[in-house]
């Protein structure tokens, strides 16, 4: 199982989430399902915005690894948790957006603002965090059932989505309203 198409649509949304400011360093991590049973994932410590095929690593549901030479990522149960909820879960991106974070941080509550917004946020949980490695991964799943995307607080977010495009957009849609309402609430 090669893979180099699914390989280069995580590299190229490692960059994206970089570039936007939502990871940074080695902080965020990328799962795909590329087959009922497999999903491609980020390795442990992989710098997103210039990930290279060998940070990628294919493993079962199980967590099992398939192939690849590094190890996963510490985020791997919760990835393996999500995917083996919702089979209509392709693709799941944990960043850390600077807003959201900082607003999550003093706020339990965003003033959704557009209606769009409304729409795609108007449900969604904060999941308090005791660990930079999220420990209760079933808090996150049953969040996940009310709103495509949770925050995790003072940590970042998890997001799924059927594609990359509806799970990136979900973040860059709570980073744009929790910017607002940092500015609004100054």
């Amino acid at each position: 199982m090669i893979l180099d198409e699914e390989k280069k649509a995580i590299i190229r949304w490692g960059q994206i989430l970089h570039q936007k400011g939502f990871v940074t360093a080695t902080g965020g991590n990328i799962s795909v399902k590329v087959a009922p049973r497999k999903i491609l994932i980020t390795a442990h410590n992989s710098y997103m915005g210039y990930l290279e095929k060998e940070d990628l690593v294919l493993i079962d549901l199980k967590g099992n690894i398939i192939a690849g030479e590094k190890e996963t990522t510490s985020e791997k149960p919760l990835h393996l948790d999500i995917h083996g909820t919702f089979d209509d879960v392709k693709v799941i991106l944990h960043a850390h957006p600077p807003y959201t974070v900082a607003f999550f941080h003093y706020f339990d509550s965003l003033n959704i603002i557009p209606f769009e917004a409304k729409f795609y946020l108007a449900d969604i949980k904060i999941i308090p965090q005791a660990t930079a490695t999220v420990s209760d991964t079933k808090q996150v799943t049953e969040a996940l059932h009310d709103c495509r995307i949770a925050v995790l607080k003072d940590h970042g977010v998890v997001s799924i989505g059927r594609d990359f495009k509806e799970a990136f957009s979900l973040i860059e849609l709570l980073e744009q309203q929790a910017k607002v309402n940092l500015i609004t609430r100054q």
